[in-house]
C-alpha cells in the first residue's frame, strides 16, 4: 500500500493477455456478467425512469442511448458477492450490453479472498478495468484509481448537484476535491426481528420510525424477556442456564460496522476525515462495551462460538425460531426474504440520540486502463437509477439517488415480497436524516486489524474495552499507521 507509481508491464504478460486467460477459467462470462452486492430477483430491470449519461472526452451522450459504438471495446471488472447477489448484477448487465452492443464485459466474479486477487492483479501489472474498494483512499494514495473529474462534470445526469445524496456522496467518493470513484449505494445496520416469536413474549416490535427508538435499556430489557433457556427461564431469573439457551433474544456481530455503529449514537466517532481514529475516547468505549455486555453481562446474545456450535447462520437462527432479533445490516434483508418466516424490521435502539452507520463499496477505474472512455460508460452505468433499482428491489441495497427516494421513486423498487410494510421510512428518514457515513481514512484495513486483534478478548468477557485499548497503546499505534497513510496519500 506504500507504492506511490503504477505497477508496471514489464516482463509480464499484457494486461490484455492476462484478462483473456483469466476470462477462459473465471465464473462470470463475457458480456453477460458482472457481480455487484445486490439482490433477489432474476429478471432484468425495466428500464424505469432516468438512465446516467455516460461521457467521453469531450461529449456526454447517455448510457441508454443503444446505437452501435464507433469501435468494439472490451473491458472487465473485478468484484465480490453471493449467488443471489450474482443474479441480479447479471440481469443489470444484461441491460447495459443492450444499450452498449460495441462494449463487452469479462466479469471476474471473486466471491472469495477479494483483497487478495485484487492485491495480485495491481501487484502484477494486469489490474481489471473496473473494480470494487471498501478503502478507496489506499489506492488513491498508490496512484491506481482513475481521476473521474473531467467524466462527472460532463455527465448530463451525474453531474447534478442533487442527483445524490449529499454531501456523503462527495464525502466517500473524492479527495482533495477530485472524483476517484462513485459509491454503489448506501447500505445500513438496523433491526431484524422474528414476528412470531415477539407477539408470544408480548414484546411491541422496534418502530421503523427514528423518532421512536427504543432506548438501550429498553431494547436490552426486550431481548432479555427474549431470552429463554431449556428450562423456560429468562437472563435474571434464578437458575437460567446460559450454556443450555433455546432462545437467543438479540444477535450482534462484532465486525468494524457493527461494532461501531452504536458509537455515534452515543455522540462520539469512530474514524475521522483527519485520520486519526477515535475509538479510544469515552463515548467510544462505553458504546462498544454496550455490545459486549449483551453477551456476557446481559446474557441475551450468543458468543460467536455458540453460533459455529449451531452450524447456522444468524439469518437461518432467526427463521428457525433460534432467534428472536438481529442487529445487521440492509443488505441481509435479500437473504432473509427467501427464507420463509414472518419477519420485520425497525431501527436500532439509540443511547442518546438515534442514529446508524452507512456505507457500501465504491466502483473505480483503474489508472493503467487502456479503455477508460468504455470503463466510464460501465462506471455511469452501475450509478444509474436503472441499475440501482434492480438491486434495491432485491432487498439488497438502499439508494444513494435522491431519484428513487421520492415518493414516485419509492414505488418503483419497494416490494412487498421483500420490504415489510413501512420499510420506506428505514430508506428515508433513517437513511436520509439519521446514518451518519462511517468514513475509510487511508491506511484503515492495517488499523482496524490491531484494534479488532486488541478487542477480541473483550466478545468472550476475559477484559474490558477500556482494558484492551489502554494496553500497548492500541489507539496510538493505529494513529501512528493512519498517519503514515495520510502522508502517502498527500505526497
Amino acid at each position: 500500500m506504500s507504492e506511490r507509481k503504477p505497477p508496471q508491464h514489464t516482463g509480464r504478460l499484457s494486461r490484455r493477455e492476462f484478462l483473456e486467460r483469466l476470462g477462459r477459467v473465471s465464473t462470470g462470462v463475457a458480456g453477460a456478467a458482472l457481480l455487484a452486492a445486490c439482490g433477489a430477483t432474476t429478471t432484468a430491470p425495466t428500464g424505469e425512469g432516468g438512465t446516467a449519461g455516460a461521457a467521453s472526452s469531450g461529449a456526454a451522450p447517455s448510457v441508454g442511448a443503444a446505437a452501435p459504438q464507433p469501435g468494439a471495446a472490451t473491458i472487465s471488472m473485478l468484484g465480490w458477492g453471493s449467488p443471489l447477489e450474482k443474479e441480479n448484477v447479471d440481469a443489470g448487465m444484461k441491460l447495459f450490453q443492450e444499450q452498449n452492443p460495441g462494449i463487452t464485459v469479462e466479469w471476474l466474479h471473486t466471491p472469495q479472498d477479494y483483497p487478495t486477487k485484487l492485491q495480485t492483479m495491481l501487484a502484477g501489472g494486469t489490474p481489471p478495468d473496473v473494480f470494487w474498494a471498501n478503502n478507496l483512499f489506499d489506492y488513491v494514495a498508490r496512484d491506481v484509481v482513475l481521476d473521474i473529474t473531467n467524466y462527472m462534470q460532463a455527465d448530463p445526469v451525474l453531474s447534478k448537484p442533487d442527483y445524490f445524496i449529499q454531501p456523503q456522496e462527495q464525502e466517500r467518493s473524492s479527495y482533495n476535491g477530485k472524483w476517484y470513484g462513485i459509491g454503489s449505494c448506501w447500505v445500513l445496520p438496523h433491526l431484524y426481528y422474528n414476528a412470531e416469536l415477539l407477539q408470544q413474549a408480548g414484546v411491541e416490535p422496534p418502530s421503523m420510525d427514528p423518532t421512536k427508538a427504543w432506548t438501550w435499556d429498553q431494547f436490552v430489557e426486550a431481548a432479555r424477556k427474549l431470552t429463554v433457556d431449556t428450562a423456560g427461564k429468562h437472563p435474571g431469573d434464578s437458575g437460567f442456564d446460559a450454556n443450555n439457551v433455546q432462545q437467543w433474544g438479540v444477535s450482534w456481530a462484532t465486525w468494524f460496522l457493527m461494532r461501531d455503529v452504536m458509537i455515534y449514537s452515543n455522540g462520539g466517532e469512530a474514524f475521522t476525515e483527519e485520520h486519526t481514529t477515535r475509538l479510544g475516547e469515552p463515548a467510544a468505549i462505553e458504546a462498544i462495551q454496550a455490545v459486549a455486555d449483551l453477551m456476557n453481562k446481559h446474557q441475551v446474545a450468543p458468543r460467536a462460538a455458540t453460533t459455529e456450535q449451531l452450524g447456522m447462520s444468524s439469518q437461518q437462527m432467526l427463521a428457525s425460531g433460534k432467534l428472536a432479533m438481529l442487529a445487521d445490516g440492509s443488505w441481509a434483508l435479500q437473504d432473509i426474504a427467501k427464507l420463509g418466516f414472518k419477519y420485520g424490521c425497525g431501527v436500532l435502539p439509540k443511547m442518546k440520540e438515534p442514529a446508524t452507520a452507512s456505507q457500501a463499496h465504491i466502483h473505480t477505474i483503474s489508472s493503467e486502463t487502456d479503455q477508460p472512455d468504455a470503463s466510464w460508460k460501465l462506471l455511469a452505468f452501475l450509478s444509474s437509477d436503472d441499475y440501482q433499482r434492480g438491486l434495491c428491489k432485491a432487498g439488497l441495497w438502499l439508494p444513494s439517488h435522491t431519484s428513487l427516494l421520492t415518493e414516485e421513486g419509492l414505488k418503483t423498487w419497494i416490494t412487498p415480497d421483500v420490504h415489510p410494510e413501512g420499510y420506506r421510512q428505514i430508506a428515508t428518514d433513517y437513511l436520509a436524516k439519521y446514518a451518519r457515513n462511517y468514513y475509510f481514512p487511508a491506511g484503515f484495513q492495517e488499523a482496524d486489524q490491531l484494534i479488532t486483534a486488541a478487542l477480541d478478548p473483550v466478545w468472550i468477557g476475559d477484559t474490558t474495552v477500556s482494558e484492551a485499548l489502554g494496553q500497548g497503546d492500541v489507539i496510538q499505534k493505529a494513529n501512528d499507521v493512519l498517519k503514515q497513510a495520510e502522508q502517502k496519500l498527500k505526497a
